[in-house]
């Protein structure tokens, strides 16, 4: 298992979560769940175009692009 504040650097680095608290919280709440979702995405050709957190708390959006068509990927934990 990924120490926390690794995947954090991965989550700061990979999905360009630039404050490093919601990095440290992405990296909390989905492990590595939200990296391996977009590499993933990569490989079937999106492109990550931005990542938002919703409620500050358990949700955080994944934007990505494929072709001209925009789409936003939810991540929640429950």
């Amino acid at each position: 298992m990924t120490d926390v504040f690794e995947l954090a650097k991965k989550y700061h680095s990979e999905l360009g979560i630039k404050e490093p608290s919601f990095a440290t919280l992405a990296a909390e709440l989905f492990g590595e769940l939200g990296l391996s979702v977009m590499n993933h995405l990569r490989e079937e050709g999106y492109t990550l175009k931005g990542t938002r957190f919703l409620d500050y708390e358990k949700s955080l959006v994944l934007e990505i692009v494929k072709e001209n068509k925009n789409y936003e990927i939810l991540l929640r934990k429950l």
